[in-house]
């Protein structure tokens, strides 16, 4: 099978930045940027030595072999109303599913399951792509792709791919904004939040031995409703409700 060799890229946000470099890093053509602010796409596109899409109407099959689309989920079906319909198109996200888009002869997803930040480089080598298409060659050509960026590819259909975005944003975004409400907390105190990271990092390293319910340690995990007290006087707000709803939890799963 012929594999996809020429690429448009659409959105230069923090996915799109660091796919688009990742797939230009294994000798793929990137025949365009778009993005909806000109000067991102400028950026990247000097950077990559390729031009910047000035419309996206003018995106066709004899310009590339595949449209990355790299967007909010609400903005996805407003760029492809603009695609020509004969181009293959595929989707980064996590929690949209294709039977919700309008149908096209290619479609599919390209979805990474890795947090990224513009300012921190990513070893895309071990993230898991999650491959989905309306054709199952396409879906192929997609895994193919892939492939050339990750050593773990596989497919999930829409359901398993929204279930995975929902433990996603728990384990990363709401977790990082643990992190968040502890360096404020801390801050408050005059106490430097560094002392924490080494806690956080064999937080999970030790998942690689243990499951999750396995690795639980506190006082919540022990029962110990005097300490959990004594910390909920010491906090206020939104940080002691979120301390008080997250003990109840621990305390109900192991009783």
């Amino acid at each position: 099978m012929e594999y996809i060799k020429n690429i448009v890229v659409i959105g230069t946000g923090n996915v799109g930045h660091h796919l688009v470099h990742g797939l230009f890093d294994t000798k793929i053509k990137i025949k365009g940027i778009w993005s909806r602010t000109s000067q991102n796409a400028k950026t990247i596109a000097q950077s990559l030595n390729c031009p910047v899409i000035s419309s996206i109407e003018s995106i066709n099959s004899s310009v590339a072999d595949l449209v990355l689309i790299s967007v909010v989920d609400d903005a996805i079906e407003t760029i492809l109303s603009q695609l020509d319909v004969d181009i293959p198109v595929a989707y980064t996200s996590g929690s949209v599913r294709l039977d919700q888009l309008p149908k096209r002869k290619k479609i599919g997803v390209f979805y990474p399951l890795q947090t990224f930040s513009k300012k921190r480089s990513i070893d895309l080598s071990d993230i898991p792509f999650l491959i989905e298409a309306s054709d199952p060659s396409f879906a192929e050509e997609l895994f193919g792709l892939a492939q050339k960026l990750s050593s773990n590819v596989s497919y999930a259909d829409s359901n398993d791919r929204y279930q995975l975005h929902i433990a996603a944003v728990m384990v990363n975004n709401f977790t990082n904004h643990l992190f968040s409400l502890a360096k404020e907390h801390l801050d408050k105190n005059h106490i430097d939040f560094e002392l924490l990271k080494p806690l956080l990092k064999e937080t999970v390293y030790k998942l690689d031995e243990l499951n999750p319910s396995e690795a639980q340690t506190g006082p919540a995990k022990r029962g110990d409703i005097e300490v959990i007290e004594k910390h909920l006087s010491s906090l206020a707000g939104r940080t002691k409700e979120i301390y008080r709803l997250l003990s109840d939890s621990i305390l109900e799963m192991y009783k």
